[in-house]
């Protein structure tokens, strides 16, 4: 378990120390009878349920033995996991934060029954609310109604959602990962008038410069590697890209890399590809105050699959394309890789007539 997963399950047992405390009062005054009050009209703090899902810990594999630690989102949520709710907040004029408390019911059973867990809010950033927690391991699978108070038990919210009492009966949702800081270098025999677009199996984020929809970005390129974009005047070293996708890459062939060795594999890897030194140079300090600091990186180059995610288009037709794209996810451990799913070095690529580079990334 890395340090970032420590944290983040030091934080939701912190988070459930409260909640109990918390809750051990709010239940017992609805166990001695004291009522929710009724929902005032035009007063809710709760604007929408954004997402109901719950997590828990899971090996992952890649096969071979090949395997580390992570998280698995589940939705419906799970018995036995950490349930989370997050709700968008109304900006009601003169309202401090709020205190909420979400009580979850076995449906049709909400008006007489003991709560299966009483959450509290911990968190209002940027217009939400958070209800974080820890799942009883034994739960029916149905129906439930989450009932929403504030601190005066005066409700806001009543909904109905389903809970699964086995990870088997739910769903694994994938968090959208990020293509982060794809670039792209164009190096012509001489100066060229092109347009360069990109299919891409998500959303983009944020490009540089601007992207159209309709027709990407045309340039004129220049043998010593200068882009200048017609639309705005400015000349640029690259074109720049990022998105969000729910693409996930496979770790069929990989490599287990010290934190500390990194930059040199790094070195030795994108050599091969066919980057020059200065695109070598632009990569690795991108992406290696992201990678040395862990203890391991699993590191794997799958380019095939992210030319089906994100095809990229250049009119004129390029004489040689190079792209170059890393996933990675950091370990605690080395794991150990059978030979056949070890990452290769590539073939070397040779660079003639109008070249076009790219390259990118992901952590996992």
């Amino acid at each position: 378990m890395n340090k970032r997963k420590l944290m983040r399950f030091a934080c939701v047992s912190i988070i459930s120390l409260a909640v109990i405390i918390r809750s051990m009062l709010l239940l017992s005054c609805l166990m001695i009878g004291v009522p929710f009050h009724a929902k005032i009209p035009g007063t809710s703090i709760i604007k929408d349920v954004e997402s109901v899902t719950s997590s828990e810990f899971v090996d992952k594999y890649f096969g071979g033995g090949m395997g580390y630690t992570d998280w698995d989102t589940y939705d419906p949520p799970v018995a036995g996991s950490v349930i989370n709710v997050t709700c968008s907040v109304n900006s009601l004029p003169g309202s401090d934060p709020h205190v909420m408390s979400l009580y979850i019911f076995k449906a049709g059973m909400e008006s007489y029954s003991t709560p299966v867990a009483v959450l509290q809010s911990h968190s209002s950033c940027s217009g939400y609310y958070e209800f974080t927690g820890q799942f009883p391991e034994i739960m029916n699978t149905g129906l439930y109604t989450f009932v929403i108070v504030n601190e005066l038990c005066v409700v806001d919210t009543v909904f109905t959602y389903p809970i699964c009492s086995l990870a088997s009966e739910s769903k694994v949702v994938h968090s959208e990962m990020v293509s982060a800081k794809p670039v792209i270098y164009m190096y012509p025999e001489e100066d060229t008038e092109a347009f360069v677009s990109l299919d891409y199996n998500g959303e983009l984020t944020c490009t540089y410069p601007s992207y159209n929809d309709d027709y990407g970005w045309h340039v004129m390129a220049h043998p010593g590697g200068v882009i200048t974009d017609l639309e705005g005047g400015r000349d640029y070293d690259y074109l720049y890209w990022e998105g969000l996708t729910t693409e996930i890459f496979d770790f069929d062939q990989a490599v287990c890399v010290r934190g500390c060795d990194t930059a040199s594999f790094l070195e030795e890897y994108l050599e091969a590809s066919g980057l020059t030194y200065s695109e070598i140079d632009d990569f690795i300090t991108y992406w290696l105050p992201k990678m040395e600091c862990n203890e391991y990186n699993l590191i794997s180059f799958p380019v095939s699959e992210y030319e089906e995610i994100a095809e990229l288009n250049v009119e004129p037709d390029p004489d040689t394309v190079i792209r170059v794209y890393m996933v990675f996810t950091p370990l605690d451990e080395e794991v150990y890789i059978p030979e056949e799913q070890q990452l290769q070095m590539p073939t070397p690529v040779e660079r003639t007539g109008f070249t076009v580079v790219e390259w990118g990334g992901s952590e996992v």
